[in-house]
């Protein structure tokens, strides 16, 4: 085996734990996504943009 091919052979065999990392991360940020955009926390968010706005008594 030439060293190119040597090279390369082991570049790759460690490939699959980059593709499983990717799979996880699609997986997280999708459900994070859905946690974000889901309709039970419209209005934590709501309240939450409302916070710069509240009087808060600072002097």
């Amino acid at each position: 085996m030439n060293t190119v091919t040597r090279a390369a052979a082991e570049t790759i065999q460690g490939g699959w734990v980059l593709g499983v990392m990717t799979g996880l991360f699609l997986v997280f940020f999708v459900a994070w996504t859905v946690w974000a955009y889901s309709p039970k926390r419209k209005a934590q968010f709501e309240d939450a943009a409302r916070l710069p706005f509240a009087d808060g008594g600072i002097e």
